[in-house]
């Protein structure tokens, strides 16, 4: 039989995660896997999970939101030969499932996994003084970015995506100007930008959207799009409403593809970083690097 890790986040979901996983191992089982279940108790144990015993399966799943998917992928990309893995998410903004089409309905969602096949996925690298993390579908800094990680937890249960939109209105109230230097494929630009975003997604927190053409998840690039701040509230809300439409101000927004970025903070400011739509950390240098097909993902 083929061995497969199964990560449960029993918070996730509502709390429903109880009753969801005999289902869950019932479905696998019945297809040919033997399972092993690891519930997560606390912050980083997914990645704990995933890096001590990741080597010995055929696959790994996880089920959770979010931060349970990131702390997956971090355990599983300090392994030298990572698994096959996927994920069944039970978040609220759910931006990557929706990249990849990965039904939100549990069955469904199973059923293809179970029915699916492997295919090579582009890892993010994202190196600061504190060392290196992983992320799968963003890195990102400015207006709206943290929104999927200050928004408390019983918010999101109870509100869903609304309170989402609740704290991304909240956050125009006090707009955010970096001044840096931003090194990207033999370019270097030096401005005071209100946004930026490295992703290999169509979605980030349901506010940014890409077309699905232009994302290609093993190409090797990812999406990067700056916001320059236009010292204009009003212009800026207009800025970022057309992006949500997929519309960019040449003037105000550089959208490139990118395989290497270099971020320096020039006036010394600590930068707040969202990974995955979880914090990560507050950094005055950070270098990206695309890992091509670093990860394989089951879809």
């Amino acid at each position: 039989m083929k061995k497969l890790l199964l990560i449960i986040n029993p918070n996730a979901g509502r709390m429903k995660a109880g009753s969801i996983l005999l289902r869950l191992v019932t479905a696998f089982s019945a297809n040919g896997y033997e399972v092993t279940v690891f519930p997560t108790v606390k912050r980083g144990d997914a990645e704990r999970i995933a890096y001590i015993n990741g080597k010995a399966f055929d696959l790994v799943v996880c089920y959770g939101g979010d931060g349970t998917l990131s702390e997956t992928i971090n355990g599983l990309m300090r392994i030298s030969e990572p698994p096959s893995f996927s994920f069944i998410t039970a978040g609220t903004s759910n931006d990557f499932a929706r990249t990849v089409s990965m039904p939100t309905n549990v069955e469904r969602a199973v059923e293809k996994i179970i029915n699916g096949a492997d295919s090579p996925l582009d890892i993010g690298s994202i190196t600061t003084s504190e060392g290196e993390r992983f992320f799968v579908y963003v890195a990102a800094f400015g207006l709206f970015t943290s929104v999927s990680y200050v928004v408390p937890q019983g918010a999101k249960k109870v509100f869903g995506h609304l309170a989402y939109v609740a704290e991304g209105v909240k956050q125009t109230i006090d707009i955010p100007a970096y001044k840096m230097t931003i090194e990207y494929d033999g370019t270097v630009v030096t401005d005071e930008f209100a946004v930026g975003l490295i992703a290999n997604t169509t979605s980030v927190a349901g506010m940014f959207k890409l077309n699905r053409s232009k994302v290609q998840l093993d190409d090797g690039k990812f999406e990067l799009i700056l916001v320059k701040n236009p010292n204009n509230p009003i212009l800026l809300s207009k800025i970022m409403m057309d992006l949500s439409a997929q519309k960019f101000h040449s003037d105000y927004v550089i959208f490139e593809r990118v395989s290497n970025v270099k971020i320096t903070s020039e006036e010394g400011q600590n930068i707040a970083w969202c990974l995955d739509g979880e914090s990560g950390g507050v950094h005055k240098n950070v270098e990206i690097s695309n890992l091509h097909s670093r990860g394989t993902i089951r879809l």
